[in-house]
């Protein structure tokens, strides 16, 4: 017999991002690189208390069960659910009167975690369609396999969803064949590590292929410390790491910095 209570969706509400949804990185994150690994901000200590852990975990779990149980379409209908939770709270006012919301409606999909399964992504894909005003984005480096990218292009090609690739030393070269092959779909993130460790190759190579606007750079930062930012073109660095310009928020009533920024967030 199934116990329920160890099942259900669950938001994160992240200082930089606002509201996102988490999945366990060892279940989830199935074309992670040594570099992601090493360097994820997942490692640091708010993302390992216990109760983080299982908030995650539990939310794989419950992903797999609908998933199992009901198919994309079941998923989807759950998460539209957990999406309305983040709307603002003068949304339906908003609606009513014409008038913007105080705060953006957004949701991270994947402040930690990656996508695992083409018909995981179809959920989403259903969910976003179904919930045009509210903006969502997502990183990944679920590049190497085909059918998962081609649904998680699927996915990015929707008006109100941007999704970036996320590129190190390590998996580059996949990651601009990627980039090439859906034009116009994608952006790039690139996890910087310090300049002395990159593949040589790796900035060149984006130099060719990628123009100003189409990715951003983040530099690893830890314990409000960062290494020195690449200044190279078409790189932009997020303001959120390199300057005091958008510190992190925790006032619910304020925008965090990613929608402040909203350079990866889709137009």
């Amino acid at each position: 017999m199934v116990n329920t209570h160890h099942f259900g969706l669950e938001l994160t509400d992240n200082s930089k991002t606002g509201w996102a949804f988490s999945l366990s990185r060892s279940q989830s994150c199935v074309q992670a690189t040594s570099i992601c690994k090493r360097l994820c901000y997942g490692n640091g200590i708010r993302y390992q208390s216990a109760a983080q852990k299982a908030k995650r975990e539990r939310n794989f779990k419950t992903v797999e069960y609908l998933l199992d149980m009901g198919g994309s379409e079941l998923l989807a209908q759950n998460l539209v659910a957990l999406v309305d939770q983040a709307r603002p709270a003068d949304w339906l006012a908003a609606k009513i009167s014409g008038v913007p919301t105080s705060l953006p409606w957004s949701v991270r999909i994947h402040d930690v975690g990656d996508w695992h399964t083409t018909r995981y992504v179809q959920a989403w894909q259903i969910a976003v369609a179904q919930r045009p005003s509210c903006k969502f984005w997502f990183y990944t480096r679920s590049f190497a396999d085909a059918d998962l990218l081609g649904a998680i292009a699927q996915l990015a090609s929707l008006p109100n969803c941007s999704g970036l690739l996320s590129i190190d030393s390590e998996n580059f070269d996949s990651g601009l064949l990627a980039f090439a092959r859906h034009s116009g779909v994608f952006k790039l993130a690139l996890l910087q590590e310090k300049q002395a460790d990159l593949d040589p190759e790796l900035l060149p190579a984006v130099a060719r292929q990628v123009k100003q606007g189409q990715i951003i750079n983040f530099p690893y930062h830890h314990g409000g410390r960062h290494v020195k930012p690449l200044l190279d073109s078409p790189l932009t660095n997020c303001p959120q790491i390199t300057s005091e310009a958008l510190p992190l928020v925790t006032n619910k009533y304020m925008p965090k910095p990613c929608q402040s920024c909203a350079f990866c967030l889709p137009v």
